[in-house]
């Protein structure tokens, strides 16, 4: 069953319902006050984003690796031709 995040955009009041409770809160009340969302899918979005960040900082420490053995390297080169 799903599970669904009601936000109510005047007060921002959260409630978390599954899917009866939210047909039967909706039968209710107005769509217009309220914004929901599926559960699940806010999950997928923050593990993606994490993973996304993961590999961005791994991809950017690699870089900066590259950086300092090529620099290291041209230090040598220029050492070598001075003495």
């Amino acid at each position: 069953m799903k599970n669904f995040k009601i936000t109510n955009l005047k007060s921002k009041v959260v409630q978390y319902m599954n899917e009866s409770e939210t047909k039967q809160f909706f039968t209710r009340n107005s769509l217009g006050n309220y914004k929901w969302e599926n559960v699940q899918t806010l999950r997928r979005e923050m593990y993606n984003k994490k993973i996304h960040d993961f590999a961005f900082s791994i991809g950017i420490m690699g870089i900066f690796t590259i950086l300092i053995f090529l620099m290291c390297t041209t230090f040598s080169f220029i050492d070598s031709l001075i003495f």
